[in-house]
């Protein structure tokens, strides 16, 4: 491990670090959907790299930078997104040490109050054993993700008094969280900006926009993504006044799946007891999946781990799987 390499992304690392990830997940993602992932920040980009002699990549960890919402403060948090290490890695003596050593640097140089000051992400299994052993992961116990799933069977309902409209409208949406930031205590910010962000312009992948409106005024906003044989809704905003607007989401929502002859609409949801018990009486089943665990780590003072666990709203949109 003596003459391997331990820097931050440098320009010009693009297509290495996207054919490792391709290497080592078995996917041919093209280079664009990286650039689109990993936009420049002023700062540059938040990769760190484990970096042979000959200029292969034997470890990679980024984060996609989010802003959070967490009790009052407003903090830069990072998304762990394309965590990998190839074969090389792992062998001999140093077996683990490069992925974990390539973790530590990264936190040492990026993970402070003022730089990032949460992380989060979705790790899989062998690399959620190391964290926990090795890197903080099980600072705050990891939290199994609910997953709520219906068939797509369009039910007969009462007029809800909300119209459903189409298609991102960056004033509604913000106008919609300013009024329902207040549910979500601990939150990535799902603004304009965000969401613009995560589900516009991705290459080859299209994700539809829907908002109940009533009198005017936008109570709730979905965003799903078509594909048979499941649909899935990946994010929710809902203000919390009338249940009857995540009603008229979730008849717009099933039809959406029916029109795309999808069998059944999928999410993620946890932290929002109030919508739970929407979805349930629409409907809706859940469970917690059996593989999917949220991680958290917290570099900031007024962020005890104490306060993450059921509190940490999340939804598809929160990780890079859909």
């Amino acid at each position: 491990m003596d003459d391997v390499v331990f820097r931050p992304f440098q320009p010009g690392d693009e297509g290495v670090i996207n054919d490792g990830f391709n290497h080592v997940f078995g996917l041919a993602r093209p280079l664009s959907e990286w650039q689109w992932k990993f936009l420049a920040e002023p700062e540059g980009r938040w990769i760190f790299l484990a970096v042979a002699p000959g200029g292969s990549i034997l470890a990679h960890y980024g984060v996609v930078p989010v802003r959070m919402q967490a009790d009052g403060l407003s903090v830069r948090a990072g998304q762990i997104v394309d965590v990998y290490s190839r074969e090389e890695a792992h062998q001999g003596l140093g077996a683990a040490r490069i992925f974990l050593k390539t973790v530590s640097t990264f936190i040492e140089r990026y993970c402070n109050p003022e730089q990032l000051a949460l992380c989060y992400g979705f790790p899989g299994t062998r690399h959620l054993k190391l964290g926990v052993r090795r890197s903080g992961y099980d600072q705050v116990p990891p939290q199994p993700v609910t997953v709520w799933r219906r068939k797509a069977v369009d039910q007969t309902r009462l007029f809800t008094g909300h119209a459903v409209r189409t298609g991102f409208d960056g004033d509604a949406l913000d106008a919609l969280w300013a009024r329902s930031r207040g549910r979500y205590p601990l939150a990535a910010v799902r603004d304009r900006a965000w969401l613009g962000r995560r589900f516009q312009g991705r290459p080859g992948v299209e994700y539809l926009h829907l908002a109940a409106w009533r009198r005017g005024t936008p109570h709730a906003w979905a965003v799903v993504r078509t594909g048979a044989p499941t649909l899935y809704w990946a994010d929710l905003v809902w203000d919390g006044e009338d249940r009857r607007a995540l009603s008229a989401l979730d008849r717009a929502v099933t039809r959406l799946a029916r029109r795309h002859r999808a069998e059944a609409v999928e999410m993620w949801l946890d932290s929002d007891p109030e919508a739970a018990r929407v979805l349930t009486g629409l409907g809706w089943e859940s469970a917690p999946h059996p593989a999917i665990r949220l991680v958290v780590h917290s570099f900031h003072p007024d962020l005890p781990p104490a306060s993450v666990p059921g509190r940490f709203y999340v939804t598809m949109s929160d990780a890079d799987l859909v």
